[in-house]
């Protein structure tokens, strides 16, 4: 029986060499393709993401949707496709390998986003959503996991496995739950009451990214998916400018357009969104944004075509007397998750010892529960678990499943765990 695991060389050129992310419609590895000598990322459908036969079909359904309308982008902030395959009823996508980080994991250790830093991720988030729409695809999951930032600073758009595709045979309208396409918190009011969805739908979903990278906090800071849809489709949000001072009246204005509960009355496309903001961005040659942020999205900005030794960004700084805010919260354990993520492809064994040697002490320090330390708990299981330790992966995984069990706000833990045991077998 054929077994997705380390080594396994997927019709003799894709060899796996580690597991980078799991979760929703499929699992992605990082590999090496033999023929061409280059690493990849591989992205499998995921049979554990649906149980019935109909649940299967609209998952891969969706997965080669998603490989077909990637493929069609010549963008550079959307990830290239290279290859599709399968394999003993394994369906993968093969893709350009992105290193960074995706933007909900750069607000969580950023907090609130300079404006510079923001636009310099929104703008190319636009030309994308630009691209897009003028050859009728829609996103309809713009949300902050489903955009990367990569090392150098480079922002792409991740995921379009629930896109509408203008002429398509098929137009996926309804999740398998039955809710319809998209993600709480980020959906737009047309989405959310069924009606159709068009580019504009896609804009109210980056007001939502563009408003929670200003904020520091999400439109509508709710976790309650029916409290949400009510306050996105009748709600007012809370004034931008009340919450983020100095900001231009041009922005603020922008924002509150783009969060309009009529699509009428958003921008009349991406690219008008486009020409507001860019006057923003930083310029060739500027100062690196004054708060660290890594990855810094301002440098391809100003520093164009950098020889590779330049800094991939500035020095970390002291933020004034008056600011008692900590600006990278639980450091250690984040550093340690993106060291730990390094190793697990290439010296799963390095990244186990790691993990055994600091996790107790973490863990002591901030929780069991604490998102960093369970972050590294799953870190430890998939090291094992790409060692072929089943039984010590599973032990984790289940230990997980416990102390997350019933806890609000750690739902989606609790997934990776179940998710988890049942890849232990």
């Amino acid at each position: 029986m054929f077994e997705i695991r380390q080594g396994h060389v997927l019709n003799s050129r894709y060899r796996l060499d580690g597991p980078l992310r799991a979760g929703g419609m499929g699992m992605v590895w990082r590999a090496y393709d033999v023929r061409l000598s280059r690493v990849v990322a591989v992205k499998f459908a995921n049979p554990a993401a649906a149980l019935t036969i109909p649940d299967r079909d609209e998952m891969l359904k969706r997965f080669q949707q998603e490989a077909g309308v990637a493929a069609r982008f010549t963008n550079t902030g959307v990830a290239s496709v290279y290859d599709v395959g399968e394999e003993h009823g394994h369906f993968y996508l093969v893709m350009e390998l992105v290193q960074g980080s995706t933007l909900d994991e750069l607000m969580e250790e950023c907090g609130p986003l300079e404006l510079s830093v923001a636009v310099s991720i929104i703008v190319p988030i636009c030309a994308v959503l630009a691209a897009a729409h003028r050859a009728g695809i829609v996103h309809r999951d713009l949300k902050p996991s489903n955009v990367m930032v990569s090392e150098q600073g480079h922002t792409k758009v991740l995921d379009f496995g629930i896109a509408r595709v203008e002429g398509a045979a098929v137009d996926t309208r309804l999740t398998r739950t039955g809710r319809n396409p998209g993600s709480p918190g980020y959906m737009s009011p047309e989405q959310y009451e069924g009606r159709q969805v068009t580019g504009r739908s896609d804009l109210y979903a980056l007001g939502c990214l563009l408003y929670e990278m200003l904020a520091g906090r999400a439109v509508f800071p709710q976790e309650d998916e029916f409290a949400l849809r009510h306050m996105h489709t009748a709600v007012t949000p809370d004034a931008l400018g009340g919450l983020r001072e100095g900001l231009p009246g041009a922005v603020l204005d922008l924002v509150d357009r783009l969060l309009a509960k009529n699509p009428a009355d958003r921008p009349a496309d991406a690219d008008e969104v486009n020409k507001i903001l860019r006057v923003h961005l930083p310029a060739d040659g500027d100062d690196p944004p004054g708060d660290y942020v890594f990855p810094d999205p301002t440098r391809p900005f100003r520093l164009p075509f950098a020889p590779e030794d330049v800094p991939l960004t500035g020095p970390r700084v002291e933020l004034p007397g008056t600011v008692s805010r900590t600006y990278r919260p639980r450091a250690d354990a984040k550093d340690l998750h993106h060291e730990v993520r390094r190793l697990l492809g290439t010296e799963p064994a390095k990244a186990v010892d790691l993990l055994r040697e600091r996790l107790p002490d973490l863990a002591d320090q901030y929780g069991l529960r604490a998102h960093e330390v369970l972050d590294l708990r799953f870190d430890l299981a998939d090291s094992l678990l790409v060692q072929s330790d089943r039984e010590a992966a599973r032990d984790i995984y289940t230990a997980i499943r416990q102390d997350t069990t019933g806890v609000r706000g750690l739902e989606v833990y609790l997934a990776r765990a179940e998710e988890g045991i049942a890849r232990c077998g």
